[in-house]
């Protein structure tokens, strides 16, 4: 009996395969923005079930691998993309998310700086490529859902400005800022009212075409005490 043993015992002893258990996954949703437009990077699969359709890269967790390991190693095996911050957005689990056994996945959020254009499918993935979020193929799986979900989380995100710093290389344009905010919140944006809402943490007055010069110091004091108010 269990009680009669040391836990050392009870370890020692302890069958793994005695109960049934969800097999678990982890997916990547990685955004980029480049050419005016905010992007996904999509696999289209190689291997049943779903051959050939679109889905977020991702795959299963190996034993004794922590998930935000495994994202990283699918997301590097199948699109050739490394993205040093992927943050977790949350847990799928729905028993018929997957119609070969019930396979609970942990999604994870990642930005792609500009450079990182060029995916290169390999291992389960026949092709890689990065789609307009708004005009995505029909997506297998579960991964609508999770992708609905991860451009709600952008919404939240977004509101500050450090985070969407993240999708530029060090320099952008006010331009440029203003239409990556038009493409996550989805509606226009008056760009002169978002740059003078926004001078307040800069070294200078933004405009649509010069570089932006953000003051970090500033910028932390205002991120702070902000709101969505500021939009």
């Amino acid at each position: 009996m269990d009680s009669e043993m040391t836990e050392n015992e009870y370890l020692k002893a302890y069958n793994p395969n005695q109960y049934a258990r969800p097999s678990l996954a982890a997916d990547a949703i990685v955004f980029g923005y480049f050419a005016e437009r905010l992007r996904i990077l999509l696999i289209q699969r190689k291997n049943h079930p779903f051959r050939g359709h679109w889905v977020l890269p991702g795959g299963f967790i190996e034993v004794y691998e922590d998930p935000s390991e495994a994202v990283h190693r699918e997301l590097r095996e199948e699109t050739g993309i490394e993205v040093d911050d992927l943050f977790q957005l949350g847990v799928f689990g729905r028993p018929d998310r997957d119609p070969r056994y019930h396979v609970i996945s942990t999604a994870y959020i990642g930005i792609a700086k500009p450079g990182d254009q060029r995916p290169q499918a390999d291992d389960d993935a026949m092709n890689a490529a990065w789609h307009p979020v708004r005009k995505t193929p029909p997506l297998a799986f579960d991964h609508e859902e999770i992708l609905d979900a991860a451009l709600h989380r952008l919404k939240r995100e977004i509101v500050r400005p450090s985070f969407a710093m993240r999708f530029f290389e060090r320099s952008f344009t006010g331009a440029d800022l203003v239409g990556l905010y038009q493409e996550i919140l989805d509606r226009k944006l008056d760009g002169a009212r978002f740059l003078r809402r926004l001078s307040k943490v800069c070294l200078e007055k933004p405009t649509m075409t010069r570089p932006v010069r953000i003051n970090r110091s500033a910028l932390r004091k205002f991120e702070a005490t902000l709101g969505a108010w500021w939009l």
